[in-house]
């Protein structure tokens, strides 16, 4: 065979041994596992990818050898069949055995085989210790499932069961159980502190969670086992103080709660005052009466929210029978619809013994066949439909905890379209105006619009619509809960008799049924069509809007139709704009600009604009946008319809400006700044061409006055007066104010000033450019600081301390490192930084650095967003050579492990705090051992399923006393760090015995855990645990924290030291100097940019500051930060705000009515909102209005 691999079919190497001789060496067990595995190929064979990850398992084997094996698996072929894969498994996992076996000694006719074994050296141990075939489950392995079976009186596949219904309960995430996700599995079924005692008991641990663990060992103490057992467990709902006792005070309350004479409360106290559980139980069994309830309802949660099957017929029975009696008169909002006939026949055959037959709801099933949304997919949980007019004999209601046990109990005899889950709804969404279940929700038909377009692309005519898909809702559900996708869809109401065309539902707060009564519809109707828009990634156009654009109709928004926004029909400015391109931008910005009085009513009169027609101007731009504007405020203002489209308006812009001419997203406040400076020119010229200037001043004597000393009174008036004069306009005296620029001398604190007007201000956050999550360790990027929260790790397994810095960018490890010792107290010497990744490796190195330590040279921006930090102290006395990094690990098969030993079935999981081991030059074995029990003893259950009367922690059985297993890894911890890849080996262990050990360098360590002892005595919720400085939730509100309007002035005046030095007359020499600005005057509208938006540096790209500022509506008061205070307060009239990213965010606008009532104008839908649903966070420009004092 030498080097050469064959692939090619024509090349195919003869089997070493047929597909039935090997199965004479394998076991039956191991041939069914084999076999089982294959069949999960679906092609029938197996490729070369496919070769590498499931029986290769990913191992990290040279490219070669890989290819090597492949095609001694499948005998030179492009893929391996079955056969071949067998007799290769056998040939090699079965050295001896084939090799002794008859016929198989003629190396003459099998020197395939032989060649590849003698030939590459790699593979020549297998005969002596060949990998193994399969992994017997009960020598190799002990399921999870088996080891809860063992310690609870619960079978294995009742404990299966189980854990498929923990993974729909529970939060995913975390894999628990909280408090939240515990009253949903509930259902409100049941009283309140009721269940809150009860989640108690399962919670064991008192971690406010309840693992799988808890879960089925609670279970198993309240629903299985002795009677007496499970009474005595229903003490612990009482048990505050968790001490599995009852004292006086906790007696009392149970008294109280089971409303127990005195003469019956005899509960014996045998354990030094304290009542035991046992004394509970013995006194319950005698008076059952009184706690016959409480522990109905046990058994109840336990059956039929949690997923324990009851353990006969007759227990079924009466669980069911108890939780439908006491459930039917709760007012839930959900109930689930039955076929009277199924329930009927259930309860009869339980009375007999028999197995119930599959849920049955065919009697009560309508059909979709005369329905139009029969013709698409359902997209809501549900799709089937009820029989019209069904009588309130034909079915019953259960809660829908009930419903869900039946289907897991039971199953369903229809395999789809057989569950029918109603909403309890208010009178209100009825004729006879009384509260009642919505047997008949509506049925929405979604329709989209026509993806086609144009041979050259442009839109010209409105496209299409289309059937989408369908859904069953509830009247009740509102839009906000209906609406599908992100900020880029949007959805209709397609209404024909709506002349104008769809209705926007612009209003997430409307449910469906205040739509219907707004379009004058009945309450019998039970079908809607729905619009979903989505807008062009690449354009940003919105099809709804460009065919509002195109056929000049009006868009009808929901809001509008409603009594409380009906008012808004006509009143001058409250009317939408629609945006058929990506020009929310300028919608926003016009929106606010209107705002302003006196521009608005200059530009809607007559006069002025006949000037500005007349005037001789060479900047016609600006008189042809300016007279647009003015058309666009007069429709505006006109309020004959509901939203206009400002096609004239937006094509001015792109004749006349280079900046807006494409249909890209834009900022608004470029655009408020361009449309200020177009009617500005326009004004401008147009006053210079009716009214010229007077003859300019002499330049020498002007020079003259300038050389004479003024004061920074003199200066600003002057240069106010010059700047007035040179651009007289309406513009100028709205919006115009007066910036005060000083450079100080950082050495003799002389100073020069120079006075600059300005029309917006442009203010400073105090930017991060960060999304919120609160992981341990966890990085975060901004610009100018890194926020860090490091948790320090000690060796005597105390409770981590977390401490939160904020860094500068460009930190490095090595300042880290000396924070982290400061604040902990530990030498820099002795503590470590891991750095791990969101997988769960560690980041510690190049591949060429021996050490285990993080460089100090190392910046901190080199690791990715996610990663944990970790700050470990180091054992005393050791080198920087003289310890290694621990990580846990857990080797996991699944069900059926099969190949190797190292295939898909095959999970290698890291999890837990890293450990720091320490190697001093006389280790050993045992010590290594005991220094990683000592670090963790913080994390072991000491008390093992202390309720459950079959609790055992086999972990006490094993020789070494450890419950885990110390082996040499990689530096992912995957694989084995010693031995060659193609040995499949996970870790060589460290042996517990007095022996010295070495370890090599560079070579971490894993510890891990026994499956049973992982399972019984390992806390993860003591895992997680943390202790936090106070320094944490100072950085954090540093960090995060809401900003204010007066700190961004504060921030806009803080000195900037200048770079280069400058000649001071003072001092006679270059100096360096502050460059600081302040307001010196303020004008009559002041407009503040509110700087979210810079390009950071280290990522190439533009980021946005989500922080929020806060602002006053009303009363703002500059005073404090104006050099020239003139004593009048400002009040906010408009405001445009921004959501998403620059290059693919929205606009929109809150501005004040001509009433004083606040607006929403979100493109072509208008809304009034309170002065409290002003939505602060997302500001981006603000408009303020002096209030002059009379």
């Amino acid at each position: 065979m030498g080097n050469t691999i064959l692939t090619g079919r024509s090349n195919a190497i003869a089997p070493i041994i047929s597909a039935e001789d090997a199965r004479t060496h394998i076991t039956e067990e191991e041939y069914r596992r084999i076999r089982q595995a294959f069949q999960r190929f679906k092609n029938g064979c197996i490729n070369y990818d496919e070769f590498c990850y499931h029986v290769l398992g990913g191992a990290q084997i040279p490219e070669d050898k890989r290819r090597l094996l492949f095609s001694f698996f499948s005998h030179g072929a492009e893929t391996i069949s079955f056969d071949n894969l067998l007799s290769s498994l056998v040939g090699l996992c079965r050295v001896e055995e084939v090799q002794s076996s008859k016929g198989f000694l003629n190396f003459s006719t099998n020197s395939f085989f032989s060649g590849f074994i003698e030939e590459y050296h790699e593979f020549a141990s297998w005969g002596l210790s060949p990998p193994k075939l399969t992994i017997p489950l009960n020598d190799s392995y002990i399921s999870f499932y088996e080891v809860m079976s063992y310690v609870t009186h619960l079978s294995v596949k009742e404990v299966i069961e189980l854990e498929k219904v923990f993974a729909t309960i529970s939060d995913r995430a975390v894999c628990k159980l909280n408090v939240e996700k515990w009253k949903q599995a509930l259902g409100g079924c049941f009283p309140d502190t009721y269940a809150e005692r009860l989640f108690a008991v399962f919670d064991e641990n008192r971690d406010c969670q309840i693992d799988f663990r808890e879960l089925v060992c609670t279970l198993s103490a309240l629903c299985r086992g002795p009677h007496p057992g499970r009474i005595s467990q229903l003490a612990r709902i009482w048990d505050v103080d968790c001490d599995k006792l009852l004292s006086d005070e906790e007696l009392s309350n149970m008294y109280a709660d089971l409303g127990v004479p005195v003469e019956h409360q005899t509960v014996t106290k045998s354990a030094n005052g304290k009542a035991a559980l046992v004394d509970f139980g013995i006194w319950a069994q005698e008076n059952e009466r009184y706690i016959a309830k409480y522990y109905s309802m046990a058994l109840q949660i336990g059956h039929i929210c949690l997923g324990l099957r009851p353990e006969s017929k007759k227990m079924e029975l009466q669980v069911v029978n108890e939780f439908e009696s006491r459930a039917s008169e709760l007012p839930l909002s959900e109930w689930n619809i039955v076929a009277s006939g199924w329930h009927s026949e259930y309860r009869t055959l339980l009375e007999a013994e028999r197995t119930p037959n599959p849920i049955d709801n065919s009697g009560i099933k309508g059909t979709r066949e005369d329905s139009w949304t029969s013709r698409v997919a359902c997209i809501s949980a549900e799709s089937a439909r009820l029989k019209p007019d069904l009588l309130p004999m034909d079915y019953i209601r259960v809660p829908v905890p009930l419903w869900r046990a039946w289907l897991r109990w039971h199953g369903c005899a229809l395999t789809v379209d057989s569950q029918f889950t109603r909403k309890y709804l208010d009178g209100e969404f009825f004729e006879d105006n009384k509260p009642s279940l919505e047997l008949y929700p509506l049925e929405i038909l979604f329709l989209g619009h026509d993806r086609k377009k144009s041979h050259d692309g442009t839109e010209t005519t409105p496209r299409s619509l289309t059937p989408w898909a369908c859904a069953q809702v509830s009247r009740s559900m509102t839009v906000t809960e209906l609406r599908l996708g992100d900020g880029d869809a949007r959805l209709w109401q397609v209404v024909k008799e709506n002349e104008e065309g769809n209705v926007l539902l612009d209003d997430g707060n409307q449910n469906l049924h205040q739509l219907y009564t707004a379009l004058g519809k009945t309450k019998k109707v039970n079908k809607m069509k729905l619009l979903l828009e989505v807008r062009e990634r690449g354009t940003g156009v919105w099809p709804e809007e460009l065919r509002a654009s195109l056929s000049g109709k009006q868009i009808t928004a929901a809001s509008t139709l409603s009594s409380s926004n009906a008012q808004l029909s006509g009143r001058p400015g409250a009317v939408g704009l629609v945006n058929y391109g990506n020009f929310c931008y300028r919608n926003a910005g016009i929106q606010c600009l209107a705002r302003v009085s006196p521009l608005t009513q200059y530009l809607l009169e007559d006069e002025h604009l006949d000037e500005l027609k007349k005037a001789n101007t060479k900047r016609r731009d600006a008189v042809e946008t300016t007279i647009e504007y003015a058309k666009l405020l007069r429709e505006m203002w006109a309020a004959k319809k509901k939203n206009i489209a400002p096609n004239d308006f937006n094509d001015a812009i792109r004749m006349n400006s280079d900046m807006f001419e494409c249909s890209e997203q834009h900022d608004c406040q470029e655009f408020v700044a361009f449309l200020l400076d177009q009617l500005h020119t326009s004004m401008y010229e147009a006053n210079k061409t009716l009214h010229p200037p007077p003859p300019a001043k002499d330049p020498k004597k002007e020079e003259e006055n300038h050389e004479i000393e003024e004061t920074d009174e003199e200066k600003a008036e002057r240069s106010w007066t010059e700047y007035e004069k040179q651009n007289e306009s309406l513009v100028t005296q709205l919006f115009t104010g007066q910036l005060r620029s000083r450079l100080v001398c950082r050495t003799c604190q002389s100073s020069s000033s120079v006075f600059e007007p300005f029309t917006s201000l442009s203010l400073p956050i105090g930017f991060e450019d960060v999304d919120l999550y609160q992981v341990i360790g966890k990085i975060s990027y901004s610009s100018l600081y890194q926020f860090i929260v490091s948790p320090v790790v000690h060796r005597d397994g105390r409770i981590p301390r977390r401490y939160g810095f904020r860094l500068s960018r460009d930190s490095k490890i090595g300042h880290l490192r000396e924070v982290v010792a400061a604040s902990s107290g530990i030498s820099m010497s002795h503590i470590t930084i891991q750095c791990m990744s969101s997988k769960g490796t560690l980041m510690s190195r190049s591949p060429n650095h021996r050490s285990s330590n993080l460089r100090d040279e190392l910046p901190l921006s080199s690791f990715p967003s996610g990663a944990r930090l970790y700050a470990l102290e180091l054992p005393e006395s050791t080198g920087e050579d003289e310890w290694r990094v621990a990580m846990h690990r857990k080797l996991q098969y699944n069900h059926e492990p099969h190949i190797l030993g190292s295939t898909a079935g095959f999970i290698v999981s890291r999890f837990g705090l890293p450990l720091i081991v320490g190697l001093d030059e006389h280790v050993t074995g045992k010590k290594l051992y005991e220094d990683v029990m000592y670090q963790m003893h913080r994390f072991m259950e000491h008390s093992v399923n202390s309720f459950s009367s079959r609790a055992h922690d086999p972990c006490e059985d094993d020789a070494s006393g450890f419950p885990f297993t110390l082996c040499l890894v990689d530096q992912n911890y995957e694989w084995c760090g010693q031995c060659p890849a193609l040995r499949f080996c996970r870790g060589c262990p460290i042996r517990p015995d007095d022996n010295k050990v070495f370890i090599p360098a560079n070579s971490p360590i894993a510890v891990d855990w026994f499956p049973i002892a992982l399972y019984l005595r390992y806390n993860h919720s003591e895992e997680q645990a943390c202790e936090d400085d106070p320094s944490v939730a100072e950085t954090w509100s540093r960090h995060f924290a809401p900003s204010s309007l007066e700190h961004c002035i504060e921030k806009f005046s803080c000195p900037e030291t200048l770079d280069a030095a400058i000649q001071c007359d003072r001092c006679e020499k270059k100096t360096t100097r502050d460059k600081v600005m302040t307001i010196w005057k303020l004008p009559k509208y002041l407009i503040i940019h509110l700087k979210r938006f810079e390009f950071l540096r280290e990522q190439g790209r533009m980021g946005k500051c989500k922080r929020t500022v806060n602002f006053p509506l009303k009363h703002f008061d500059p005073a404090p930060f104006v050099d020239k205070p003139d004593g009048n307060t400002y009040e906010c009239i408009a405001l445009a705000n921004h959501y998403g990213q620059l290059s693919c965010g929205h606009f929109i606008a809150y501005a004040k009515s001509n009433e004083d009532k606040w607006l929403l104008l979100n493109d072509c839908s208008v809304r009034e909102v309170s002065e409290e649903e002003v939505d602060k966070q997302g500001a981006y420009l603000l408009f303020y209005e002096r209030k002059d004092v009379k």
